[in-house]
């Protein structure tokens, strides 16, 4: 199996009761903007959401620099008090290609919605070594 196939594995058995993803992910998440990495090097981006709402993030790269390979909900920590409704993150897998830079847009909407704005957009910088 594939790293890629491996890590979109490994998070959608993480569900709502395993521990964070950064704890259990032995390589980069970031949460903001600016990303520095490695060209060849595999990273994680966490953007808060919650799917009960019917939203969801979709993430597209500005050039062929970064890939975004896809994504997987990581419900509520488990040692939270859980509210019915209560958010979790959304969990990018991206990979390094070469150097250079990329944006990252990432886009929160309701899929079934066609032509609507979206709710919320993020830009997440990209820079390659």
């Amino acid at each position: 199996m594939s790293f890629k196939g491996a890590l979109l594995a490994m998070l959608l058995a993480l569900g709502a009761t395993a521990p964070a993803l950064a704890d259990t992910y032995n390589g980069s998440v970031f949460t903001s903007s600016p990303v520095s990495v490695t060209a060849g090097q595999e990273f994680l981006i966490a953007i808060p959401g919650n799917p009960t709402t019917g939203y969801s993030w979709t993430g597209r790269s500005s050039s062929g620099t970064v890939t975004v390979w896809g994504s997987a909900y990581e419900g509520p920590s488990a040692t939270v008090k859980q509210k019915m409704g209560a958010g979790g993150q959304q969990i990018f897998v991206c990979k390094a290609n070469k150097p250079g830079t990329a944006q990252i847009t990432f886009s929160y909407a309701r899929p079934w919605q066609k032509g609507m704005k979206a709710a919320r957009t993020m830009t997440f910088s990209v820079t390659v070594k």
